[in-house]
């Protein structure tokens, strides 16, 4: 037998015990098991390590390998939580883990959603370039208990279009944007102004641009510090009395109904006191901002030199002013007078521009992120001539900046759906026993009054704003003379309106219009004298503020 000396019999015994032992320990892989234990333990600054490093890439750093990577699923989850973590901060998130029962689940939900966090991390990125280039800001935990509270109420928030109503909604709570006339005195709880607005969406209330909007767009929506009754109330109103505003997205243009003057009545808690009393230029900057949230426009406040006015995103962007442009500043002067978002105006065009590039805008973002996920510095300078080199590739959009709706130039109101009414030489309407009802627009002849397109179908007559001697002849055939009294279905939304009734030579009697809210009601009965036979009554407006009417109903007095 051959003997086997005490070194030989000790090297095949640490062998065969080093081939008992599990393969050395491979590099780190994202994996949901340390994802599930970074969430229970609150340990997300050891998974923001074991991130970075994964993340680092290898070999030569080019554009087409690197915007691949992008695209690969494990790699973009992976990056999206390192950015997530590394902004709110992996002790904020850690006591945001523990501070509720539910935020586990919540977080095991978000980390393992890739198209959640990126329109979550993407909405909140700084509209500036600057901000963009400093990459200094930081994001709070609050957004992220809201977004937690609007998924527990509505499970049609976890994808499509009402996850990212509920994402903005969290990101711009109501009453975020900037402080105005009209604002609720106490502002809507964040979860019930997320169901305002999916219950407005699916009820076709918002316009259509609304479904093609951004996360960052939606929050310059859901953010109103409108009360949601108010926001309801605009749409309704709009639709009753100024319908052709409707045509190309264009209810900003309801600001010239604003009065521009010293509001008899307070504003108060509410824009319907601002339409119907009027204000100088910040409060019809409130308006405008309003009236478009309400129909789902984004619209910001702008600042200028002794002014306020507002600036939207227009569904037409070939529309006035500033065409070729998505976004236009109204009521005031041009872009390179404007103030908004912390940036001067023509700063703030170029920005929104960039977003408007939806690819190539989450391209230099992530590219961004990654950069700020390397300890290397020229890996993350590298990374970052890629994205600068994608960013300056955009095509600039071009538009004159110095342009604007002006406020003077507003008051004059031209708006392309309305048209001015024509004689249509109708009736004579036979007036007997009982009622007799008119239809507004069944005029014989007219002078300075609009007809438009009635929301729910049918015509209605609208006598406009600052329009001298305008009237509408209704000819009649009267069988029995008497008193007749008088009612019309009227929307107004100004305060203190009048319409007067002539028949003949007599003298005008006065309708003294309710102040409707802007919704259609019906106007207090005033006595009327006619003769039996033929005969025409007018109707009439002193140079006022515009009015709708519906229809008139005669009926003899008994």
């Amino acid at each position: 037998m051959k003997t086997i000396d005490t070194s030989t019999l000790k090297a095949l015994i640490a062998g065969t015990l080093l081939g008992a032992l599990p393969a050395a320990v491979q590099a780190w892989e994202p994996n949901a098991k340390d994802l599930d234990k970074a969430i229970q333990t609150g340990d997300f600054a050891g998974y923001l390590t074991s991130a970075n490093a994964w993340l680092a890439p290898s070999g030569k750093l080019a554009e087409a390998p690197l915007l691949a990577k992008l695209k690969d699923p494990v790699f973009a989850n992976t990056l999206d939580v390192r950015q997530l973590i590394a902004k709110t901060g992996a002790d904020k998130l850690a006591a945001f883990a523990k501070a509720d029962a539910a935020n586990p689940a919540f977080l095991s939900w978000l980390l393992k959603n890739t198209q959640a966090l990126d329109l979550y991390l993407e909405g909140c990125v700084p509209i500036s370039l600057r901000g963009r280039e400093d990459n200094g800001y930081s994001l709070s935990t609050a957004p992220l208990e809201i977004w937690k509270k609007i998924l527990a109420a509505d499970p049609d928030a976890k994808d499509g279009l009402y996850l990212k109503v509920a994402i903005a909604t969290s990101i711009a709570p109501p009453g975020s944007g900037s402080p105005g006339a009209g604002q609720a005195k106490v502002q809507a709880d964040p979860v019930s102004r997320y169901q305002h607005f999916k219950t407005a969406h699916k009820n076709k209330e918002l316009f259509p641009s609304f479904d093609t909007l951004t996360v960052w767009e939606m929050t310059k929506v859901v953010q109103s510090g409108a009360s949601n009754e108010d926001l309801a109330w605009g749409r309704q109103m709009i639709n009753a009395w100024r319908p052709d505003l409707r045509f190309n997205e264009l209810v900003v243009n309801s600001t010239s109904e604003v009065w521009r003057r010293n509001s008899p009545i307070s504003h108060d808690g509410s824009f319907k006191n601002v339409l119907a009393g009027g204000g100088k230029c910040g409060p019809r900057s409130s308006w405008s901002v309003f009236i478009c949230q309400a129909f789902g426009i984004p619209a910001i406040g702008v600042g200028q030199p002794a002014h306020a006015c507002v600036a939207y995103k227009c569904a037409n962007p070939m529309a006035e002013p500033q065409p070729g442009s998505a976004w236009k500043v109204g009521y005031g002067r041009g872009w390179q007078a404007s103030k908004l978002e912390g940036m001067g105006g023509v700063e703030f065009l170029a920005c929104v521009q960039d977003r408007a590039h939806t690819a190539e805008f989450t391209q230099v973002e992530h590219l961004r992120w990654l950069a700020a996920a390397l300890t290397t510095p020229a890996e993350a300078t590298a990374i970052m001539e890629i994205a600068h080199k994608i960013q300056k590739s955009l095509a600039e959009i071009k538009t004159d900046v110095t342009a604007s709706l002006k406020a003077n130039e507003a008051d004059k109101e031209v708006t392309a759906a309305a048209k001015e009414a024509t004689a249509a030489a109708k009736g004579p309407f036979k007036v007997a026993a009982g009622t007799t009802k008119i239809e507004a627009t069944a005029f014989a002849g007219m002078q300075g009054v609009n007809v438009f397109d009635c929301f729910t179908g049918g015509k209605q007559l609208n006598f406009g704003k600052s329009v001298d001697n305008s009237w509408v002849d209704y000819s009649l055939d009267v069988a029995t003379a008497g008193t007749y009294e008088v009612v019309m279905k009227v929307a107004a939304a100004n305060v203190d309106q009048v319409l007067n009734l002539t028949v003949g030579a007599t003298e005008p009697v006065g309708v003294k219009i309710p102040w409707t809210t802007g919704l259609w009601d019906m106007s207090p009965a005033v006595e009327i004298k006619l003769e039996k036979g033929p005969q025409t009554l007018r109707v009439s407006a002193p140079n006022q503020r515009s009015v709708s009417v519906h229809y008139l109903e005669l009926k003899a007095k008994n």
